[in-house]
């Protein structure tokens, strides 16, 4: 089986669900728009990649992906549902829809979860690794983000075509780029050959 390019991709969001949100390369750029979470064997490596998911939990999931592919097909949809309304939350474009999408998935993964006590210690875990298992962690990772960091600091990178977020934990919060080495320096290339054309 070949390896997928999601396994690969560069983690630059800071945080799980930003991560997320940035499995579509290029939004803004239709021609060379990328999306990476084609099918659930791409959502379990990506999340495998991005530590949601051990290498144990990934394995079985891709054999239950076999064995059952109508639910493995519509907790990849569901996901992708997930990360669209995150992308249009953290760029100024939400609704209560997309308010109402976070808000499902999370409650669905709280389902799946049961309370447990331990000592004198208490703590929510999964009840069994299912298909849904990368969406209810990805919900909560994203609930954990939306309520406890303003929205102010998950920025969008400043090369437009890009289109990938990022939570920016710089001191000043003055951060541009997802990555300055690619399209920081994209950027740098493009101005200084302006100003050498204009200069002629």
């Amino acid at each position: 089986m070949a390896r997928s390019e999601a396994a690969g991709l560069d983690l630059r969001g800071g945080h799980p669900a930003v991560d997320l949100v940035n499995t579509v390369s290029w939004r803004g750029d239709p021609q060379r728009r990328t999306e990476y979470l084609s099918d659930y064997r791409d959502l379990v490596a990506w999340a495998r990649h991005a530590g949601v998911l051990s290498p144990g939990e990934a394995r079985e999931l891709a054999q239950r992906a076999v064995s059952d592919p109508d639910a493995a097909e519509k907790a990849l949809r569901q996901t992708r549902r997930l990360r669209e309304a995150l992308h249009r939350i953290w760029t100024g474009c939400g609704s209560a829809r997309d308010a109402d999408t976070v808000a499902d998935a999370y409650r669905s993964a709280l389902r799946a979860q049961r309370l447990t006590i331990d000592g004198d210690a208490g703590g929510w875990h999964e009840k069994t690794l299912s298909v849904q298992t990368p969406l209810h962690r990805l919900a909560a990772e994203a609930v954990t983000l939306l309520t406890a960091v303003p929205f102010s600091r998950i920025k969008r990178c400043g090369d437009d075509a890009c289109g990938w977020l990022f939570l920016d934990t710089s001191h000043r919060q003055n951060r541009r780029w997802c990555s300055t080495a690619d399209c920081g320096n994209r950027a740098r290339v493009r101005r200084f050959y302006e100003r050498t054309r204009d200069g002629r």
